[in-house]
């Protein structure tokens, strides 16, 4: 998985594009990889690259940078966030009534979605927070790619200069 990652990095550091237009495809990723849309990453993706004519590798770069080791946790703190910013509360005994009833019954059963359903707190909580986050990563991935991928192509054009 790693080395896939850096293979498709190196493939977003060589895309024939502005450096400012590969970053902000790739920023466009990062925002909906961390968005709370799951399952719709990939497809959103690539419909607004359609649309805008932005990189489609630099978008899906970006996309999959939320890997399925990060989830859990991400969306965990993004939901603690989103609780703390709409001021939702929910006690513990309503959290364990809610996992233990998916532990028995299955976490795929309607009952178990019904209980969740029930918590309303808890989803605005949950697209809160990772809307928050996934704003915040976008924003702080445009000037860091931009300048990396910048730096890249000096470093590159210098090398085609001393060989030459």
């Amino acid at each position: 998985m790693i080395f896939g990652m850096r293979e498709l990095l190196k493939k977003l550091l060589q895309i024939e594009d502005t450096p400012e237009r590969t970053a902000l495809a790739f920023s466009i990723g990062i925002f909906l990889g961390f968005s709370p849309f799951l399952g719709l990453h990939t497809l959103t993706g690539l419909a607004i690259a359609f649309l805008f004519r932005l990189n489609r590798l630099a978008i899906l770069v970006g996309v999959w940078t939320n890997t399925p080791w990060w989830l859990v946790p991400y969306y965990t703190l993004a939901t603690w966030l989103g609780m703390w910013v709409v001021r939702f509360r929910i006690d513990w005994a309503t959290l364990e009534g809610m996992f233990q009833l998916g532990k028995e019954k299955g976490f795929l059963t309607s009952e178990f979605w019904m209980q969740i359903a029930s918590q309303w707190g808890l989803l605005v909580s949950f697209l809160t927070g990772s809307l928050i986050l996934a704003l915040l990563f976008s924003l702080i991935a445009y000037p860091l790619s931009l300048r990396g991928i910048r730096f890249y192509r000096s470093q590159k054009a210098k090398g085609r200069e001393q060989r030459a």
